[in-house]
């Protein structure tokens, strides 16, 4: 097998549970794709800066295979400072509205309506109300679709995750790339420790002592971290750490 084709076997592998993310997060494929494209130019601009290369259009173009027109469309939006919603945001958003104007439940027919203004009959209203009521942000009651109380509090929880999900995973690969192509050697470490030879019987066992060795860690570099601070506000400096996972492949 080419050595470039597996490559983008295990690229495919790494994606599997980022796309699942922002599935959940209700970003459809075309979203991911547009986002995919937007990173792929931001990544093309750091790199030229690190090569002492001008940022150009064409330059980026030349780096990355993605037309000209399409970087000068990406370098406009990014000067005018916009903010894209994905379709399921538009009507989680349209729901809030309906709340806060004391419509606090909506027909099947009501629904529908304000889900086909926004998807544009291109997925069935259906699906997207099944969506809806797995994620609870609305109940079915008496035939008719109750915005649920928890409505807010939930789209906060997710935002809050995905913030974290968003910087962590940043920071995982930031370390990574330094690490693979960093010029000297790298400040920043990681390290894999993992075993195939624990028996299924024994690995619950063992992810729990993972977890507390661990959560002991975590203690342990709270202290040292403050041992090191300085008297001003959060934020003043850039964020110094680490962050831990434990993983099973069996799961």
């Amino acid at each position: 097998m080419p050595h470039q084709h597996l490559h983008l076997i295990q690229l495919q592998k790494a994606l599997v549970p980022v796309s699942k993310m922002v599935i959940k997060f209700g970003l459809q494929c075309h979203e991911f794709k547009a986002n995919i494209q937007t990173a792929y130019i931001q990544a093309a601009e750091e790199l030229l800066k690190e090569e002492h290369v001008a940022v150009t259009n064409q330059a980026i173009a030349v780096k990355t295979g993605i037309d000209r027109r399409k970087v000068a469309e990406y370098q406009q939006q990014k000067s005018q400072n916009k903010k894209s919603y994905n379709k399921m945001d538009l009507v989680i958003f349209a729901l809030q509205k309906c709340k806060s104007n004391g419509q606090l439940s909506l027909t099947g027919s009501q629904l529908s309506q304000i889900i086909d203004g926004i998807y544009g009959q291109h997925i069935r209203a259906k699906a997207v109300i099944t969506e809806l009521l797995n994620s609870q942000m609305v109940l079915a009651e008496n035939n008719r679709y109750k915005i649920t109380a928890t409505l807010h509090q939930k789209l906060s929880m997710q935002a809050e995750l995905a913030d974290e999900v968003d910087v962590t995973t940043q920071r995982l690969f930031e370390t990574f790339y330094k690490e693979m192509f960093g010029e000297a050697v790298s400040e920043l470490n990681q390290k894999t420790i993992q075993s195939s030879r624990i028996p299924p019987r024994r690995q619950l066992l063992v992810q729990q002592l993972i977890h507390d060795q661990l959560i002991d860690f975590q203690n342990k570099m709270k202290h040292l971290l403050a041992e090191h601070e300085v008297n001003i506000a959060p934020g003043t400096y850039a964020n110094i750490g680490f962050s831990q996972f434990q993983f099973n492949d069996g799961n």
